[in-house]
């Protein structure tokens, strides 16, 4: 449905009782006699002939407010939607790190594993004098879970025995080898407050990491080539996946002087967002809607019973394509798009958590990878989000307005403002390449530095590190609302 904005003026019926109207009153006011009885009557003609006229087929004006005229309006648009799975789901150095299985009746099986090196406090370590070992703890500090919280669950942790590569991002779908007898098992038992757990690791362990402080000491690279890191890993049996704090997993190694037996000293070694760290993450999905989905196939509303899915952490998301937005340029001149709001309808989430509470979206080629520029001057990956109204897809700092949505639980949407982006594909300064969507923890992408004020992308550490997933369906599972106006 396109539809104009009605002229007001344009019934004949009614003009012509404005125009009688008119000449009464003329008349009336030749006529002095007129009392005020009469004036005070052909005013409230006039009134009601207003009311009649304005209100004309209100229904032909579209979405509150009353748009101006000369502005036209469609929500017929064709979306093209599919649940897709993403490749290479980079979550490298994320504030989260997964260990965990769980059972998921929507998504899949998940088991996640997490791999990281160990940063040296103050990046090195050397001690002065005679110090005699006491104690080696491993701390882990979780602030997400998903799945059944209602059982034990077992973590344990092993030496890894590969290097890990600080050049190298990683994905869910690496891995590093690791001893295969664990270091240690801590015990937890999961809660949606979140909460942490320390237990006390070899002796033998403990020992090795003090008298790596004697002498000249250790720095960090040199530690790296003794202790190359850990990996953590669920026991079989477990129900729940952790999401463990990024630099709230460590070792904390105790010691004190020879001579002196009132002081306790103690130097942590801790995975950091600094070094490299990622999470391993498999899904089985068989007996799921999603049975089906894989990187060269995707699938259609009709082969999941009209549902799409959206599931951060694993890589499951919906695209949407627009194939029939050229229709917009058909009539001459040329086009301008006052608002173009992109509506996404949820069905629900899934047992293992509530629906995802911010929600962004991003590029992708026709490989479904997300599309990215490097930074100059860091080399960091910034994605291409869709922008806000703030920036322009032709700027040099056009990637630094990410929008991010927050789930509408009224109305059950996702409402993106896709204004500029509609804009950019029609004057052809961005290809019709498609947007896909994903949850993030915060809508502050970029924040702006304190010193020389330029925006820091910060998209890398929270994105991607969430399972908490979104099933979207409806009288429509998107739909895109368009207000536009043609120029000469």
């Amino acid at each position: 449905m396109i539809c104009p904005t009605r002229n007001l003026n344009s019934p004949k019926k009614a003009r012509k009782l404005l125009i009688n109207t008119t000449i009464f009153i003329r008349n009336l006011r030749a006529k002095r006699a007129a009392n005020a009885v009469q004036v005070s009557l052909m005013a409230g003609i006039l009134a009601l002939v207003s009311v009649l006229v304005a209100c004309e087929e209100p229904k032909d004006i579209g979405l509150p407010p009353t748009t101006a005229i000369g502005v036209l309006y469609t929500d017929t648009l064709t979306v093209k939607t599919s649940t897709i799975q993403l490749d290479s789901v980079e979550n490298d150095r994320n504030l989260r790190l997964f260990v965990g299985n769980y059972s998921d009746p929507v998504f899949g099986k998940v088991s996640a594993k997490a791999f990281g090196q160990l940063y040296v406090e103050a990046g090195s370590f050397k001690t002065e004098g005679e110090m005699v070992y006491d104690s080696l703890l491993a701390w882990v500090g979780y602030s997400y879970v998903y799945g059944d919280t209602t059982k034990v669950q077992d973590i344990f942790i092993h030496r890894l025995t590969q290097d890990l590569d600080t050049t190298k991002r990683y994905t869910s779908n690496s891995s590093a080898t690791y001893e295969a007898q664990p270091l240690v098992k801590i015990q937890l038992t999961p809660s949606a407050l979140g909460g942490s757990k320390s237990v006390r690791m070899p002796d033998a362990l403990g020992r090795e990491l003090l008298d790596l402080s004697k002498g000249s000491g250790v720095t960090q690279v040199d530690f790296e080539k003794k202790f190359k890191g850990i990996a953590l890993v669920p026991g079989a049996n477990n129900t729940t996946v952790f999401g463990f704090s990024n630099g709230v997993v460590y070792l904390e190694l105790y010691y004190h002087n020879s001579t002196d037996t009132t002081k306790r000293y103690a130097t942590d070694f801790s995975m950091s967002r600094a070094r490299p760290s990622f999470s391993q993450i498999k899904v089985d999905r068989s007996g799921t809607k999603l049975a089906g989905l894989s990187l060269n196939k995707s699938l259609s509303a009709s082969e999941t019973g009209g549902d799409m899915f959206v599931q951060g952490a694993t890589g499951v998301t919906t695209r949407v394509l627009f194939p029939t937005l050229e229709n917009l340029k058909k009539e001459t001149g040329r086009i301008a798009i006052n608002r173009a709001e992109l509506q996404f309808f949820v069905k629900g989430s899934s047992p293992g958590g509530p629906i995802p509470a911010v929600m962004t979206m991003a590029e992708t080629d026709e490989n479904n990878r997300v599309s990215y520029s490097v930074e100059a001057g860091t080399g960091n990956k910034i994605y291409h989000l869709l922008q806000t109204q703030a920036g322009t897809y032709q700027t040099a700092n056009k990637w630094y307005y990410p929008q991010a949505v927050g789930y509408n639980t009224r109305q059950k949407t996702y409402a993106f403002d896709v204004t500029t982006y509609i804009q950019a594909l029609l004057t052809g300064f961005h290809p019709n390449k498609g947007l896909v969507m994903f949850p993030t923890l915060t809508p502050s992408l970029v924040q702006q530095n304190p010193t020389t004020g330029a925006g820091v992308f910060l998209a890398q550490p929270y994105v991607f590190n969430q399972l908490n997933g979104a099933v979207l369906n409806g009288p429509v599972n998107v739909k895109l609302v368009v207000f536009y106006t043609y120029t000469p």
